[in-house]
């Protein structure tokens, strides 16, 4: 008895919906009773699928996503989707916004066949440039306050040696006797002891001589031959290689299945059984080791160079709208001494202990090393 009641009551309802909706169109068609002309019909709505919130490419669409949108069913064209299930459970092609129409081409069933392949970092590279890796650390980063977007300069530092044109070796080059068929010395220098053989004059020491000059004594004319007490010492030069590059990525980019990995994990619900942080364990955050430059190509040939020889590579940072271009000069042991007024310092009777042969670089704090456990 009850149901009979709630049925008659839905159908007086709708039955005063009707009614209402048949006055409304009434009005609107301009009262009398007459039907409305084809310039004052009210317009066929039907209804297209649309995205109810972002899609991102390669992910499965899931059907909470989506929503029917009312559309004048005259703009409704043959791509695009009616019915939900026409959508719910195939691959995004491309990402999809929330509130955008979805059509057919924006679908897929198979999971690698998308729009836009290739990587999201090649769209931010202009046309002409190229992008490449360097490694950094701390101190050549800026202490790691570079972003993406920055605008740096690199600085290069080599070490110089002077090298034997046809050898390819560093000088000096070693040294042997040459003696004629006479017994006559064709290279100019002289034997530590002579002996007299069949055929004349012959170096009685089976070593070569020592690398060497000759030298004058001033004042005396006494000839000296000197040879050296070490190896040749490199000489450091830094310049400045790269100009306002443009920073397209600090750190390593995602991988491909890193990314999948990443949309699986953001349309699946977090709930029973799913994987979640041990309590008071805390992510580990590695620094970033490399950054990624926009450069020229010319450029980009020479960073490789450098990072192949294993050249020291300085990054430092330029402010957002500095587009100044400067000229540099290459900053040697003799440019430093000579335009920052640095004096040579004068032989003294006293030192200091410990001998010091070189700076002393300071170790900072963050880079020490833990200090071993107690057993």
């Amino acid at each position: 008895m009850r149901r009979g009641r709630m049925l008659i009551l839905v159908a007086m309802v709708l039955l005063l919906g009707v009614l209402a909706a048949w006055l409304v169109l009434t009005r609107i068609g301009g009262g009398g009773g007459g039907a409305p002309s084809e310039e004052e019909a009210p317009p066929d709505i039907g209804g297209i699928v649309i995205a109810a919130q972002d899609i991102a490419r390669g992910s499965v669409v899931p059907e909470n996503a989506l929503v029917v949108s009312p559309y004048p069913r005259d703009l409704i064209v043959e791509t695009m989707l009616t019915d939900i299930t026409q959508v719910a459970g195939k691959y995004a092609r491309l990402d999809i916004a929330r509130g955008m129409p979805i059509t057919q081409n924006m679908l897929t069933e198979e999971p690698g066949k998308l729009l836009g392949q290739g990587s999201k970092a090649a769209v931010a590279i202009p046309p002409g440039l190229t992008a490449i890796s360097v490694p950094i650390t701390r101190l050549s980063s800026v202490a790691f306050a570079l972003r993406n977007g920055d605008k740096v300069d690199v600085i290069v530092s080599a070490v110089v040696l002077d090298m034997d044109e046809d050898f390819q070796s560093v000088l000096p080059n070693d040294t042997l006797l040459l003696l004629g068929q006479d017994g006559g010395n064709r290279t100019g220098y002289a034997c530590t002891e002579l002996k007299q053989g069949e055929r004349g004059p012959e170096c009685v020491n089976p070593e070569p001589p020592p690398m060497g000059k000759l030298e004058i004594v001033p004042e005396t004319d006494v000839p000296l031959y000197q040879t050296p007490v070490e190896g040749q010492r490199p000489r450091l030069v830094s310049q400045r290689l790269i100009e306002n590059a443009t920073v397209l990525q600090v750190g390593s980019f995602k991988t491909a299945d890193e990314e999948a990995l990443g949309q699986l994990a953001a349309v699946q619900p977090q709930g029973v059984g799913a994987p979640s942080a041990a309590e008071g364990q805390t992510p580990t955050v590695l620094p970033p080791d490399v950054v990624t430059l926009i450069v020229t190509p010319q450029d980009a040939l020479a960073l490789n160079w450098a990072m192949k020889a294993g050249l020291d590579l300085v990054f430092t940072l330029r402010g957002p709208n500095d587009v100044t271009a400067t000229t540099t000069s290459s900053v040697t042991l003799g440019y430093l001494f000579e335009n920052y007024r640095i004096e040579v310092p004068e032989p003294l009777d006293f030192g200091v202990e410990p001998r010091l042969t070189k700076p002393i670089v300071p170790v900072l704090p963050n880079d020490a090393a833990p200090p071993a456990p107690v057993q």
